[in-house]
């Protein structure tokens, strides 16, 4: 974004007292205090500034303003300022969190906290596998700076893409590639500013952890956090296999339940629907996939191991427990560097022989789109936001049972194609429980899609709420509080009372948003 003029313009004088602020409902003693903290430049309310910060995936409020600290420091002075004018606060990373509600704030008359300008790298220990990164930290440069660094250790990726921050994937509870399948679990340490200015640390010690208190807009703003990485495997190979049935899928699951609980060593496996599959790798909606690939489910396994030997055996058990659904194979062997780079969290490039792309995942958000999936703007990386892509994700956690799977799976076809939308479904498995990364595209541009986008997913998260089914992703606007019980529902209100008592980062009390 541009530095906003009107931040010297309409800065207020000594007599101007506390009034609004034209063109803005903020405080002028607010916005006057936040441009002494973080520069005039960096605090942008002009309204061409406001409509690049407030470009979505699907309609959603505009910020009032976009506040832009340089570190740690600047953050808590905003939040400060914020906390005594009762101003609310919606604290993103990057701002790339697509489909789930971008840079973008839960609620009208909120000022976006943008972090990507802290982008240090606070601390790399090789030994123990740690690094500590602040907000604005990308999965690009985290692996280019362990690449610098020679490091022996593997730098997590996800398919949206080496632009992206870390730590808010990992507070939002997002998938990465191989080991990395649970972002969220590789946390150790949070550093948290509280509304009022305080700081805190959570991590290792006695009594209860208290890190899920700040995953998925939490009552306090991460302003670094310290990550496990795991070690470079010496080996790696994916296989790829069809199920030619529809009706395989249940077995296939109860199958992948049995192996992961037993597996000896590192398996990850995911299942694509056909819809979804093309929705990544092919040019056009109506495109054909190749025969191999063109069942009603495609099964996607990750392999990885420092012994050869131990990886020969994770193959021949992946092939054992899938053998009785598939009917075609295909097998690949990685190298230690190809298992390191950025990439999806499953078999699109490689299973479609496509061209290296450093974000696979946001070919689908072009399904739709003139060009469709491997469009990429000439010149300049994806962005659905700029290239008014519709993408809503729909994220449900299942147990992993094969009925239960195929009992969700057919209300929410069902749903969808009733609804004008297609199903276009992954389910990235594991030992004890499943993630259904269901996916809701579309061309903004298309009259009348947005609103049929959103009633859509309403429908899956009313629909599946009635089962005992509910997303572990929200969007901004969600409600998190309605997947608990009262009980947990009250303690959490309590608790956010305490450490926010005006409501800086709530809409208000059980109401939580994206990062």
């Amino acid at each position: 974004m541009t530095a906003n003029p009107d931040a010297v313009r309409g800065r207020p004088g000594p007599d101007s007292g506390s009034g609004a602020r034209p063109g803005t409902e903020l405080p002028y003693d607010a916005v006057a205090a936040w441009c002494e903290v973080v520069g005039e430049e960096h605090v942008l309310t002009a309204p061409e500034d406001r409509e690049v910060a407030g470009r979505c995936t699907f309609p959603a409020p505009l910020p009032e303003a976009v506040l832009c600290p340089a570190d740690a420091a600047q953050t808590r002075d905003c939040l400060r300022i914020a906390h005594r004018h009762g101003v609310r606060i919606h604290p993103v990373s990057t701002g790339r969190n697509w489909g789930y509600g971008s840079g973008c704030p839960p609620a009208e008359h909120t000022v976006v906290l943008r972090l990507a300008r802290l982008d240090r790298i606070l601390h790399h220990d090789e030994q123990l596998g740690l690094v500590t990164v602040e907000p604005g930290v990308t999965f690009g440069q985290l692996a280019g700076a362990l690449g610098r660094r020679s490091s022996e250790l593997l730098p997590p990726s996800t398919g949206a893409g080496p632009s992206t921050s870390v730590l808010a994937n990992a507070l939002q509870r997002g998938s990465g590639r191989g080991p990395y399948q649970d972002m969220a679990s590789h946390l150790r340490r949070l550093e948290v500013v509280r509304p009022d200015g305080t700081r805190l640390s959570t991590g290792p010690g006695p009594g209860p952890e208290l890190t899920g208190l700040f995953l998925q807009g939490g009552p306090g703003v991460v302003v670094s956090a310290e990550l496990w990485l795991h070690p470079r495997p010496r080996a790696g190979r994916s296989v790829i296999f069809r199920l030619p049935d529809e009706r395989l899928l249940p077995g296939a699951v109860d199958a992948a339940r049995r192996l992961l609980q037993r597996a000896p060593g590192g398996v990850a496996v995911s299942l694509w629907n056909r819809a979804r599959l093309a929705a990544q790798v092919l040019p056009a909606p109506r495109s054909r996939l190749p025969e191999h690939l063109d069942g009603p489910w495609t099964g996607y396994a990750e392999l990885w191991a420092d012994d050869p030997r131990v990886l020969d055996l994770l193959y021949e058990t992946v092939l054992r427990a899938f053998a009785p659904y598939a009917d075609h194979w295909d097998t690949d062997e990685v190298t230690p560097g190809h298992v390191a780079a950025p990439g999806a969290p499953g078999p699109p490039e490689g299973a479609a022989r496509a061209r290296y792309d450093s974000a696979p995942g946001l070919a689908s958000a072009y399904r739709h789109k003139p060009g469709g999936p491997l469009y990429v703007p000439a010149g300049r990386e994806r962005d659905p936001d700029r290239d008014r892509c519709g993408v809503l994700w729909f994220t449900p956690r299942l147990p992993m049972s094969g009925a239960r799977t195929d009992t969700v799976l057919r209300l929410v076809e069902r749903i969808m194609t009733d609804r004008g939308m297609e199903p276009c479904l992954a389910l990235r498995l594991g030992a004890r429980d499943l993630r259904c990364v269901t996916g809701l595209f579309w061309d903004r541009d298309e009259p009348g899609a947005d609103a049929r986008a959103l009633e859509c997913r309403r429908e899956l998260v009313r629909g599946c709420a009635r089962m005992g089914v509910h997303p572990y992703r929200p969007v901004i606007g969600d409600d998190p509080g309605d997947a608990g019980n009262e009980g947990s529902r009250l303690l959490l209100d309590q608790v956010a009372s305490v450490l926010d008592p005006r409501g800086v980062l709530r809409a208000r009390p059980g109401r939580g948003g994206g990062r």
